[in-house]
């Protein structure tokens, strides 16, 4: 029996690679072989969500690291029932977060909302282990950047803190109460 030739689907293979080209652009991806940054890309999923949007709550878990392909997205926390904003992340700057989601199951301490309507690039924690299980020799590289990247992002969430600090919270002398 002679089965129909099958054409590749040339819509879906230049999204595999558009994922690919959009992947090296990332820190986190940057100088890993391309049978690595190629298999994430096809383990990735596209997620699209609405402005004001929920992406991610605090203190609920997160298995995925999501990266902004087009719009902003606000990362605020909540203390004391007032709402603080931390960053406000656009694709403009090539960002992502919930980068530590690929190494532990963590609650998570901040939340994520869309900003604008936005397009987003997940990898799972799942899918990450799948490819460093088979390329264990990039799994070092690809941790040291995971966890450089999030120094990094706290040292920025920290001086956007201390810039906008209320004035009655600044203390000349560290002896008074």
């Amino acid at each position: 029996m002679n089965l129909p030739e099958q054409k590749p689907d040339i819509k879906a293979l230049t999204g595999l690679a558009d994922i690919q080209e959009f992947l090296n652009r990332f820190f986190i991806f940057s100088g890993a072989p391309d049978g690595v940054v190629g298999l994430f890309a096809y383990l990735a999923k596209k997620e699209e969500y609405d402005k004001g949007q929920m992406i991610l709550s605090e203190g609920r878990r997160c298995d995925r690291i999501f990266l902004i392909k087009s719009g902003e997205v606000d990362i605020f926390q909540n203390f004391k029932e007032r709402r603080f904003h931390l960053q406000l992340l656009s694709h403009d700057s090539l960002n992502y977060f919930g980068e530590l989601a690929l190494l532990a199951e963590v609650d998570w301490f901040f939340s994520a909302r869309a900003w604008t309507d936005i397009t987003l690039i997940s990898i799972s924690r799942k899918a990450f282990s799948k490819v460093m299980e088979r390329y264990p020799e990039a799994y070092k590289s690809m941790v040291d950047k995971i966890i450089n990247s999030r120094i990094h992002r706290f040292v920025d969430q920290q001086q956007y803190l201390m810039d906008n600090l209320a004035i009655d919270a600044w203390r000349e002398n560290p002896d008074q109460s």
